[in-house]
């Protein structure tokens, strides 16, 4: 399809050291790691909020952090094959404009649910350029500079996730508070936008037309996995409420509906029409174990994560800064481990340095169980002790789930194949979410509190522990194949992977 934006000219004036695969790859990665910002960060910020627009029910503050994780879920896996037909390129320089223009809006509302609605819209702005930025990543780099580029933004990624519950504490402790990470948002998405349009290589993309682009399937997957995000959030304060018993089965039926519409229907009725996921999709490698695995990663990471930052806020009743600085260990560790796999990465096999990752894991998380407020030291001796396990321990894990899933997946699907990965991802964030809200429940005793934050726990340990058996027994021990330069031009069916 010809090119939405032809930046062939203003390319052919930029000067080379803009154009430069380290500058685009850091731009890159700034990029992804503002995503994870902008969710760490409002997460130490609930509680401000609903005391600053004193809110009512208490919940209510909380969607300004689902209403993000919510529609980015929603729509990530539609914007990555969107991207891999107009190109990732220009997706990824649209996207970032339209993010910094709604981070602007954000920024300036002093309404709460004003604010939570363009949240929201936040979220579907950062869902066009997660997706894009891991498949430009596939198109610049090849072979072993791919796995370096992957395990570096990798390592980077999960440090962010640490670092921005410390950038949301400081921002709290400023005049400008929770504001802060979106004014940042708009400025630096806004430059990568501008520069990315004069310095971003022009990649090549496939042969399917938007305008044959499956919007009927489409419209039905999103809708399902709209209601089921939404009906996680909701579980956490009421399992049995119409909105989490009614929504969450419509969910899974519409996704559901999908699944037999783009095999069966759609193929039939309209045969011209491009699926969204197409089939030879669920044939790369270890691409089901890993995705669904990733449900199960996500759920206990960012599980942990949650019940820790609750405890030092609400336990210990320390700031959001002191928050964000006591995970400065796992931050250090992360860096760590960063550097060392960046040397030794690809000498091990993938499959069983993954499954390591997530044996540490389960120690960290073990630890984690541990801590109690009224022990002398408990932080240095669970809480810190727990974060250098799991830090290194996800670090190897995340690192090589994602050489698996990005090298083994041909160049004209990386956008739908990685929107998908983040799906499942997100299914685990919010399913956690509701798992760990629910175990807590409504308290305000300190040692009833303690108890069930040590019980929710246990559910991040099984998860790990589940997680551990897919990537023994499911997961295939299989050589990287790296993506072909030209198969985004190649003379197969984008919808069955058969020659025409």
């Amino acid at each position: 399809m010809p090119y939405i934006i032809d930046r062939t000219r203003f390319q052919q004036k930029t000067p080379l050291f803009l154009q430069s695969k380290i500058l685009i790859f850091l731009m890159i990665m700034t990029s992804t790691m503002l995503d994870l910002f902008n969710v760490t960060s409002i997460l130490v910020s609930v509680r401000y909020l609903h005391e600053h627009y004193n809110v009512s029910p208490a919940p209510i503050a909380s969607w300004s952090l689902s209403a993000y994780a919510v529609t980015f879920a929603g729509f990530i896996g539609f914007a990555g094959r969107i991207g891999d037909i107009i190109g990732h390129d220009t997706q990824f320089i649209i996207g970032s404009i339209v993010f910094a223009i709604i981070s602007l809006i954000c920024a300036v509302v002093n309404n709460i649910y004003v604010f939570i609605v363009f949240r929201a819209f936040q979220g579907m702005a950062a869902a066009t350029l997660i997706p894009s930025s891991y498949a430009l990543m596939a198109h610049m780099f090849e072979g072993k500079q791919l796995n370096m580029a992957i395990t570096v933004l990798s390592g980077m990624l999960s440090s962010a996730n640490a670092g921005g519950l410390i950038v949301g504490g400081a921002f709290l402790e400023s005049s400008v508070k929770y504001k802060g990470i979106t004014y940042v948002s708009f400025a630096i998405s806004l430059l990568l936008g501008i520069i990315a349009f004069f310095n971003f290589p022009i990649v090549s993309r496939n042969k399917d037309k938007l305008r044959d682009l499956d919007y009927i399937g489409s419209s039905i997957l999103i809708s399902g996995l709209l209601l089921i995000i939404v009906g996680f959030t909701e579980a956490g304060e009421h399992w049995n409420s119409p909105k989490t018993y009614v929504i969450l089965p419509i969910g899974f039926v519409l996704v559901g509906v999908f699944i037999i519409y783009e095999n069966y229907v759609s193929p039939k009725m309209f045969p011209n029409t491009h699926l969204l996921i197409p089939k030879p999709v669920w044939t790369i490698p270890n691409f089901i174990p890993l995705v669904f695995n990733s449900i199960l990663n996500f759920s206990g990471y960012f599980g942990m994560i949650f019940i820790s930052t609750s405890y030092f806020l609400y336990i210990d009743d320390v700031s959001p800064l002191i928050t964000g600085v006591r995970y400065l260990p796992f931050i250090v560790t992360l860096l760590f481990t960063l550097t060392l796999m960046s040397q030794i990465y690809g000498v091990f096999s993938p499959k069983w340095v993954s499954t390591l990752g997530f044996l540490i894991g389960v120690g960290g998380l073990i630890l984690f169980s541990r801590v109690d407020y009224k022990v002398s030291y408990y932080y240095w001796k669970f809480s810190f002790t727990g974060q250098v396990l799991l830090g290194f321990g996800s670090v190897l894990y995340f690192i090589h789930y994602l050489n698996m899933i990005i090298t083994a997946t041909p160049l004209k699907f990386q956008g739908i194949v990685t929107g998908i990965a983040q799906t499942f991802a997100q299914f685990g964030i919010a399913l956690s979410f509701a798992v760990i809200t629910s175990i807590v429940g409504d308290t305000s005793d300190k040692e009833k509190l303690h108890k069930r934050y040590i019980n929710a726990t246990y559910f991040c340990l099984a998860c790990y522990g589940l997680g551990t058996l897919v990537l023994l027994f499911f997961v295939h021990d299989v050589a990287p194949t790296y993506p072909a330069k030209d198969d985004t031009t190649d003379d197969t069916d984008q919808n069955t992977g058969e020659k025409v």
